[in-house]
C-alpha cells in the first residue's frame, strides 16, 4: 500500500491547498518586508498574485457559494486594498496591514462568520442549505 492508497479522498486536495496558501504567505511577508524597507521587490507580488489566483480558483471549483459567503467577500475587499497600492503607495504599510488583519481575522473566525452569506442573510455551507 502506498501512502496516497491510504489518505482520505480529500486529502490531496487539502496538502495542495496548504502547499499554495503557504506561497501565499511567502509571497504577501516579501511583499511587506519590501514595504517596510521601500523596496521594489517585484517577484514576492508575482507570487502572492499567482499564488492568491491559485487559491481563488481551488475554492470556486469547489461550488460558486464560495462568492457570496463572507470568506469570499473578505477576498473581494482584499483585492481593493491591494488595488489602492496603485494610487496611494505612500500608504502602502497600512494597506498591507489591513489586508493581512483581514485574512488572518477570516481564517480563524467561526463558522457562523466565514460561511455567512450577505446574499442570503443566512450562514450557508452549500447549496443544500438553500433548499430548505
Amino acid at each position: 500500500m502506498s501512502l496516497l492508497n491510504d489518505l482520505p479522498d480529500n486529502s490531496v486536495r487539502r496538502l495542495t491547498k496548504v502547499v499554495v496558501r503557504t506561497l501565499h504567505l511567502i509571497g504577501m511577508a516579501g511583499m511587506f518586508g519590501a514595504a517596510m524597507d521601500g523596496a521594489s521587490e517585484p517577484t514576492y507580488f508575482y507570487l502572492a498574485m499567482i499564488s492568491g489566483v491559485v487559491l481563488v480558483g481551488m475554492e470556486a471549483y469547489s461550488g460558486w457559494i464560495w462568492f457570496v459567503q463572507l470568506r469570499g467577500v473578505a477576498v473581494y475587499v482584499k483585492l481593493l486594498l491591494l488595488a489602492l497600492l496603485h494610487v496611494a503607495l505612500q500608504h502602502a504599510i497600512v494597506i498591507l496591514i489591513g489586508v493581512i488583519a483581514i485574512s488572518g481575522f477570516m481564517s480563524h473566525a467561526p463558522g457562523w462568520i466565514r460561511y455567512y452569506s450577505l446574499l442570503h442573510r443566512k450562514v450557508v455551507y452549500s447549496q443544500k442549505d438553500l433548499l430548505g
